[in-house]
């Protein structure tokens, strides 16, 4: 017999009627006959797979192509993927983001290399990050379009490594080629700080503001830098605005319950308190106490900070150890 494959219509038809009128059978007819429908159904069903495997066969996809798979791959990634990626760097999702890298990498686009190097930052490689950074601002990589941004991340980058000149010359830089860097003027605002240079860091601070001002953390960083200056009222403004946009920004909490103490207004400092902050808070507001010479509300605060905390609490019992210093030098008490 023909294998399915070879059947045509015709052969069928003729396999159709022999079974349709065999010879007389010396077996018993019922066994038969039941037997020829069987063989008729399978002939049938063969008929039907030799006819339409042609049909399936042509819309079955082609193959890969190699080359074209490499072509997308290669291809510039596009800006939804590039947000993606900014999300997850954002986000602290380093694993997301070294996998969405690994796959645009192919592409060779210097977006994808400033990303890297963002993430290098994030992660806390700062060799790695000034490298990629250092390309993409003045090196071979070198682009135009995205010189601003990369001499930002350089300046950011210099400044965690302590190199303060490199890092404001970056940072200047980065912000002559985009004022619209909002991390760039932040940064500047910071080595401003150090410096005590308060009228750089206000044009700074406000300047990373009007570039972003749905951040809490410019505000946070404005809020501290009136701390340094004594300015507790505006301190506190700021950083009450900061918690309004993120409530959950630890250092802007902390830093409230100073300049509320620094204003004497004690009991106000522990609005945002809670049991797991009590401790710490404690001290915050005692290191404010001491600072304003009120040496006895600060000794209470350190001692019922040392009962609070179930381990031992340095801080604390290292600003006591200053105070009992400061009584034995005749400060003020209340």
């Amino acid at each position: 017999m023909a294998e399915a494959d070879d059947l045509t219509p015709g052969m069928a038809e003729a396999m159709v009627e022999a079974m349709v009128e065999p010879p007389a059978p010396a077996a018993p007819t019922g066994l038969m006959r039941q037997f020829h429908r069987i063989a008729f159904v399978v002939l049938l069903a063969a008929l039907v797979v030799a006819v339409v495997s042609p049909a399936w066969a042509a819309r079955r996809p082609p193959p890969p192509d190699p080359a074209a798979a490499l072509a997308a791959a290669s291809a510039p990634p596009g800006p939804q993927a590039l947000a993606m990626l900014d999300a997850a760097i954002a986000e602290g999702r380093m694993d997301d983001a070294r996998s969405l890298i690994a796959r645009m990498w192919a592409s060779g686009a210097p977006e994808v290399a400033l990303r890297a190097a963002e993430l290098a930052l994030a992660s806390g490689s700062l060799p790695e990050a000034a490298e990629g950074f250092s390309s993409l601002a003045t090196g071979p990589l070198a682009n135009p379009a995205l010189q601003g941004p990369a001499l930002q991340g350089l300046g950011i980058t210099r400044l965690k490594q302590g190199r303060i000149a490199e890092a404001a010359t970056a940072l200047d830089q980065a912000v002559a080629a985009d004022a619209g860097l909002a991390r760039a003027w932040n940064a500047r605002a910071v080595i401003a700080d150090r410096q005590r240079d308060w009228t750089t860091a206000d044009a700074a601070y406000a300047r990373a503001i009007a570039a972003q001002p749905g951040e809490a953390a410019w505000l946070a960083n404005r809020g501290w830098s009136h701390l340094l200056r004594g300015h507790h009222v505006a301190a506190e403004q700021d950083l009450v605005a900061a918690l309004a946009l993120k409530a959950d920004l630890v250092p802007a909490r902390t830093n409230l319950a100073l300049a509320r103490a620094m204003q004497g207004r004690y009991q106000d400092a522990f609005r945002q308190s809670d049991k797991k902050t009590l401790a710490a808070d404690l001290n915050t507001v005692g290191y404010a106490a001491m600072a304003r010479g009120d040496l006895s509300v600060a000794e209470a605060y350190f001692n019922r900070a040392l009962s609070l905390n179930p381990q031992f609490d340095r801080a604390a019992w290292a600003n006591l150890q200053y105070l009992v210093a400061l009584k034995g030098e005749g400060g003020r008490t209340q």
